[in-house]
């Protein structure tokens, strides 16, 4: 047998050797590589590396299922596929412009930014590597995002709404506010009374498109019948949301051809219609619309067009409170002037009516006079009756005329008052000369009583009229054989005049109505009276005109009992 060479065998033994080493050294790469793919899987942020020709080198466990769930339903395995060609729609967007910075200037990035078709924000981290390539981590940001920008919109909202009671300019102003970030058109709709809905508002970054919205609009107005859209938001006062909206989708909802292809420009998105409600219900919608942003609509955003719409509706309330208020106080304005007008043409006639009824009255009682004293010839005792029925008709007559007068004076406040300090009995003492011839043809007793020292701070004049004109009427309603009295007494802060008398009294019902101006008792009562009820009025309003106050005390059968009540001087 020939023997093997020594040189031989070492060389066999150093290969294998070395093949060893290589399949250890191997495996412990494997090893490493494994352990390092573990530790990146286990980052809970999702995490790529590209090359320098943009191919995915390595993608995470994290990555990899957010890749799974995308629209694109892209493949398990994207090693070696180019990211621009998976994502088109990111190259100009602020995603591919910062990664392209980050992998050109060779600088570590982050930057935070929106995904719209999945409705993500993300806050990414890209580290440009030594073999040319990039390594990109992000983390989904998108409750903090969505809450910070819920919280600006809703702040900016009720700026805006509260600054302006004029609704129909807020809103419009409110339709602008969430254009382009959270929608690409937004439309306010308000219902009428009649049931009717008017466009309030159309928004969108192009002026022409919203021209071109509005008369679309008007063109084809919503059929309030519809099960969906805006009709059904408007009728049930609940939200709708159409996260995607389809052709078909379209076709469904839009029987008109012509409709149709114009809805089918705007490249729909996604659709939000939100109610505006106040305390009278659902008032109006704000409608978000998503088209060439791309924008993808969650359950979030329902719920901020939802709050806008609600506070939408305390703007227009309040704006309509607002509004009414004005017309009210207007309205009490103008009713006020108006019977400021017609109460002031009111008492000119009556001024000049009565002025002009005096003259001729006047004329009557002088002519009458002379005749009584014979300038026209004797006259026999039938004469002479009729010509003193005539005075006491045109005396009559006379009272009435310069009762409406005074009253006209006291109701347009032209009656002046000399408030003055003096003995109440003073002035109770000058009344009584007047009323004893009337007392004495009634055949009534007379009572006066009033407590010494009591001393009044009020017009004596005007205070004598109120107690005649007291007196006289207790006369009138006094039966012959009764009785009519006059009490006053004081205390340091007011004087009291009561006037009583003992005739039918007044019923509970009808004492407030006497001191109405033309009012008067039934006639069962004041039958063969004269009057026009003016009395009452002028007395009351003379006396408030003196900080005083006219009361009365009454029931039937049982006589009645008036009280002037005026302030005292407070001097001993």
């Amino acid at each position: 047998m020939k023997k093997k060479s020594p040189r031989k065998s070492s060389t066999a033994k150093s290969l294998a050797r070395k093949a060893r080493e290589l399949e250890l050294r191997a495996a412990e790469l494997a090893r490493a590589e494994a352990l390092n793919h573990a530790i990146l899987d286990s980052f809970g942020e999702p995490m790529v590396m590209h090359d320098a020709e943009w191919r995915f080198q390595y993608i995470n466990e994290a990555a990899m299922e957010m890749f799974r769930t995308s629209k694109h339903r892209l493949p398990s395995s994207l090693l070696g596929k180019c990211l621009w060609e998976l994502y088109p729609d990111i190259v100009d967007t602020d995603f591919g412009i910062n990664l392209k910075r980050a992998m050109d200037d060779r600088v570590p990035i982050s930057f935070e930014a929106y995904y719209p078709e999945r409705a993500e924000w993300s806050d990414l981290r890209c580290f440009p590597v030594p073999s040319g390539g990039l390594i990109t981590v992000w983390k989904n940001i998108t409750a903090r995002r969505q809450a910070e920008e819920a919280q600006r919109y809703l702040a900016e909202a009720s700026a805006l709404l509260g600054s302006s009671l004029n609704y129909e300019s807020t809103l419009s102003s409110l339709a602008r506010l969430v254009i382009p970030d959270l929608a690409d058109w937004v439309r306010v709709d308000m219902l009428e009374d009649d049931g009717s809905v008017r466009l309030l508002a159309v928004a969108h970054t192009d002026p022409d498109k919203v021209k071109w919205a509005r008369e679309l609009a008007t063109k084809y107005p919503p059929n309030m019948s519809d099960t969906a859209g805006l009709p059904n938001v408007l009728r049930t006062g609940k939200a709708e949301i159409y996260p995607e909206i389809t052709e078909e989708m379209l076709a469904s909802g839009v029987a008109d051809p012509e409709y149709l292809a114009l809805l089918k420009t705007v490249q729909f998105r996604g659709v939000i219609i939100a109610p505006i409600i106040s305390s009278r219900g659902t008032i109006g919608a704000i409608t978000l619309v998503s088209a060439e942003s791309r924008r993808h609509y969650t359950p979030n955003d329902v719920a901020l067009a939802v709050e806008l719409g609600r506070r939408a509706g305390i703007a227009v309330e309040n704006a309509r409170v607002h509004t009414a208020e004005q017309q009210a106080r207007a309205a009490a304005v103008a009713a006020q002037k108006a019977a400021e007008e017609a109460s002031a043409a009111k008492s000119q006639f009556l001024a000049i009516m009565s002025h002009e009824l005096r003259t001729p009255l006047n004329a009557i009682a002088g002519y009458v006079d002379l005749m009584l004293a014979g300038v026209q010839g004797p006259l026999n005792e039938q004469q002479m009756d009729a010509l003193h029925r005539v005075k006491r008709s045109q005396h009559a007559l006379l009272v009435l005329i310069n009762n409406v007068l005074n009253f006209v004076k006291v109701d347009a406040g032209h009656v002046e008052i000399n408030i003055v300090d003096g003995p109440a009995s003073d002035i109770v003492r000058a009344v009584e000369p007047l009323v004893v011839p009337q007392l004495e043809a009634r055949g009534l007793r007379y009572r006066f009583k009033c407590t010494d020292g009591a001393r009044v701070f009020a017009d004596p004049e005007k205070t004598q009229q109120i107690l005649l004109n007291l007196i006289s009427n207790a006369i009138k309603f006094t039966e012959p054989g009764g009785e009519v009295s006059v009490d006053c007494d004081g205390d340091r802060r007011h004087v009291r005049f009561e006037v009583a008398d003992t005739g039918a009294g007044i019923p509970k019902d009808k004492q407030n109505a006497i001191f109405e101006p033309f009012v008067q008792l039934d006639r069962t009562l004041s039958s063969g009276h004269e009057g026009i009820g003016l009395g009452l009025a002028i007395s009351r309003d003379l006396a408030r005109q003196m900080d005083g106050k006219l009361t009365v005390k009454s029931e039937p059968g049982k006589g009645s009992r008036f009280i002037l009540t005026l302030p005292a001087s407070g001097k001993p």
